[in-house]
């Protein structure tokens, strides 16, 4: 696995595409009325109207394998959804545009026209590299308070099986981090289909006013039970910080493929084809793809154009795909190991119309990692699957089926679609052709022909961020390293991330050495840190109390999946001091009459252990200033005891101080002082 990073893309931006969803003007999500602010609203019908906004998508994903796609136009003035009249737009999520429409109720309608939408500037590659902060926000309804699922069950969901699969699929590139919040009620009935928009406002202050911070997260997951909207789930689309629903469907295959659109990625198509597989009649399947998330049949890896864009393959750190420039011999890995080498093949097809290049994208299935649930499928982990792809566009993405009408049913059809050793596929565009020659437990043999139609210089790769590693330094400090046995210092822990800035963020694993037997305690198990940073933890050592008086090594080391080049290690001492002898003072009462008897005490210890033998010298000061002095020894017990009779007159009333000196074996120790009165 890969550690995280941050991603060399920063900045780089994702050419305008083509969307192929036409809208219409009823919206599921439009009762009821959003209380959003709205540039149009108010407007004559009809009236003409030009705005600048940012570009907002929003994909509903239905059972069943229906899809909506929904635009809305995010302008300094609120938020208007945007109708087609069954053309097309170029743009993609999060891009900058200026549009030209006209008012219908109270969205704005595009006739569809190149002219109609202009990109002022083009959206960013999403985040979709290192940790995701993900706040996950149980939400039920005012007519229905139940809980269908435990926090910690949703907790489960996201944190472990989801991110695991995100872990899995980014080679250790991308993962979620977060907390589940506990349920809140927003004020709506689940028999109404509620604007998402307004679940989450809702949603947001009940959590806030229960005491929940939501400000340290960029991914917001909203969960409830089903109610009268029939979507699954919905997602806003390369949204940082990003928005996802889940309407009762608490799985994997819901809140995976919902955080994908977050990230960015559109839905996983197939191909259902008649006589050939991408002709001669087909009918396309938005969400048919066989095995990816991103359909709706089962929940196994992205595809290799999909992982591409997001930064996971071929990305200069990342496992590479290999580009068929040339007629030959090309060898890939199982797609779902973690292993760096090849995970896919680049197979040129021509152009389209736009003169925009066309590829076949080949991959090699094993049910390993997140690929499992492809086990017994069909023939999907015996061959190579194959999906065409038009550059740039993040929703081209098709599976095609090499077994074209072997089964009934759309997506069923599709289980065999991977092209089997000994076989052949001519593409009907260029007449290049790829035969699958082996394939085994540790990759797939592929030959390319290419025809002169297909055959592309490549472009000069850009040159790849070189990661220097380096080793992190570390220190080990206190304001004192001296006690007695058996108590607690506490040392304080720096370790700094030295890697050069083209590194990703490296998570580094802390331990602490200590003598046997003594408590070593961290403030942290891991950091994170990013190149050039520091974190800042600590080390609690509590010696043994029968630890003997010395000068102990203590210290902390740290280490990351990099190997050796991240292990550092940081020392400091623990002093046990030698016992010390000390006493202690006291009488029987702090008030006497006169001519009555003061009993005194004095116990004598080294650290907790009583000494018998020591010379006592109970030394008494009279109110008059005069001093008196009563020797004594300790017993076992530690105890010396003595006893003084008051005088009788009046000169003996006043304010008396008794103080306790000790010697033994030549030691002295500090003075013990304490008083008490007569009247």
């Amino acid at each position: 696995m890969f550690a995280a990073r941050i991603s060399k893309r920063a900045g780089r931006v994702v050419a305008p595409v083509l969307l192929l969803t036409a809208l219409v003007a009823t919206s599921a999500l439009a009762q009821p009325r959003s209380l959003q602010a709205n540039p149009v609203r108010g407007m004559a019908e009809g009236a003409s109207v030009s705005l600048d906004g940012r570009l907002q998508v929003l994909i509903e994903d239905y059972p069943g394998g229906r899809v909506q796609t929904r635009h809305y136009l995010q302008t300094a003035r609120g938020r208007v959804e945007l109708l087609t009249e069954g053309r097309a737009m170029k743009a993609e999520a999060g891009s900058r545009v200026r549009l030209r429409g006209r008012v219908t109720g109270e969205a704005l309608t595009l006739d569809g026209t190149t002219s109609s939408v202009q990109v002022t500037s083009a959206a960013a590659l999403p985040a979709a590299l290192g940790e995701q902060r993900v706040a996950v926000i149980l939400v039920n309804f005012q007519d229905d308070t139940s809980q269908p699922m435990t926090r910690e069950a949703a907790n489960t969901l996201v944190f472990e099986t989801t991110n695991i699969f995100y872990r899995q699929s980014s080679f250790g590139q991308t993962w979620l981090n977060g907390r589940t919040f506990d349920w809140v009620t927003v004020p709506y009935n689940k028999s109404t289909c509620v604007d998402g928009m307004l679940i989450a406002a809702e949603a947001d202050k009940a959590v806030a006013a229960a005491g929940g911070d939501l400000s340290g997260y960029n991914r917001k997951v909203y969960m409830f039970p089903r109610n009268a909207c029939s979507w699954s789930g919905l997602a806003l689309v390369n949204e940082n910080p990003s928005m996802a629903w889940i309407n009762g469907s608490f799985n994997l295959k819901a809140v995976g493929h919902e955080l994908g659109h977050n990230l960015g990625l559109r839905h996983a198509h197939a191909l259902d084809c008649d006589i050939s597989p991408t002709g001669d009649t087909c009918t396309r399947l938005p969400y048919g793809d066989a095995a990816d998330l991103m359909g709706n049949v089962r929940t196994g890896d992205f595809s290799p154009y999909a992982k591409e864009r997001m930064g996971w393959l071929n990305d200069g750190v990342s496992p590479p795909i290999l580009v068929a420039d040339r007629s030959g011999r090309y060898t890939i890995e199982p797609y779902a190991s973690g292993s760096v080498g090849a995970k896919a093949i680049k197979v040129p097809r021509g152009t389209d119309a736009n003169g925009t290049p066309l590829w076949f994208y080949l991959d090699y299935r094993l049910p390993l990692g997140v690929d499992a649930v492809l086990d017994g499928v069909g023939n999907l982990a015996q061959g190579v699957m194959v999906r065409t792809v038009t550059q740039g566009d993040g929703d081209s993405i098709h599976q095609i089926d090499m077994t074209p009408n072997s089964a009934i049913g759309g997506t069923a059809d599709l289980a065999d679609g991977a092209l089997t050793v000994g076989r052949s596929y001519v593409d009907p565009l260029t007449g290049s052709t790829i035969s699958v020659a082996s394939v085994s437990a540790t990759g797939a043999v592929v030959d390319v022909s290419l025809s002169g139609s297909a055959v592309v210089t490549p472009p000069a790769p850009e040159p790849a961020p070189v990661c220097t590693r380096a080793a992190p330094a570390m220190s080990l400090t206190a304001t004192t390293t001296s006690a007695a046995a058996g108590s607690a210092l506490r040392y304080a822990i720096t370790l700094s991330n030295a890697d050069s800035s083209t590194c990703a963020p490296t998570t580094f694993n802390l331990a602490a050495s200590v003598p046997a037997g003594w408590a070593g305690v961290l403030g942290s198990a891991s950091v994170t840190l990013s190149p050039g940073t520091s974190a800042n933890t600590t080390l609690d050592v509590t010696s043994t109390t029968s630890a003997t008086a010395g000068t102990y090594g203590v210290g902390a080391g740290a280490g990351s999946a990099a190997g050796s080049v991240h292990t550092v290690n940081a020392g400091n001492t623990y002093t046990v001091l030698a016992p010390t002898l000390n006493s202690s003072i006291g009488t029987d009462k702090s008030l006497y009459l006169r001519g009555q008897t003061v009993y005194m005490s004095s116990r004598v210890m080294i650290g907790t252990t009583p000494v018998s033998g020591a010379a006592v010298t109970f030394v008494i000061t009279l109110p008059n200033g005069r001093t008196t002095s009563i020797k004594a020894k300790s017993g076992r017990d530690g105890y010396a005891r003595a006893s003084y009779r008051t005088g009788k007159t009046s000169a003996y009333v006043g304010q008396y101080a008794l103080r306790a000196t000790v010697v033994s074996s030549g030691k002295s120790a500090s003075s013990a002082t304490t008083g008490f009165a007569v009247k």
